[in-house]
């Protein structure tokens, strides 16, 4: 019965999951309190990858929820915003970068990815 409560709270909140983007040093100070990795994207206006990446992939209410639940992203214009770690390097856009709570990178994914794809470098 519980496990039945729990498919359908999950399947409920999914439905309604929406991104919600946060600011590196909030999201840093999330990460040091509940053990979380930051999914940094790095886009830029008229990118076509990243457009798809917001339009497509995070409008996937699995993706979203999948992502809030386990992560903390962040979003950054590599033009209009500040990059505040070094180790954020980019070469095209988007680029998502995976943090652990000491600011270390721990993975990184090139380029925009279909939702299977995403979902699958989360896990």
């Amino acid at each position: 019965m519980k496990k039945i409560i729990l498919i359908v709270t999950l399947l409920v909140s999914s439905l309604f999951a929406q991104m919600k983007w946060i600011d590196y040093d909030d999201a840093l100070e999330i990460a040091k309190k509940e053990n979380k990795i930051i999914v940094v994207m790095l886009s830029r206006e008229n990118c076509v990858a990243c457009e798809y990446m917001e339009d497509i992939v995070f409008d996937d209410d699995a993706v979203v929820a999948e992502l809030l639940n386990d992560f903390i992203p962040v979003h950054i214009d590599i033009y209009k915003g500040f990059i505040p770690n070094d180790d954020l390097t980019y070469i095209g856009t988007p680029t998502f970068h995976f943090v652990n709570k000491h600011e270390r990178k721990i993975g990184r994914i090139d380029r925009g990815v279909n939702k299977q794809d995403f979902s699958n470098k989360l896990k």
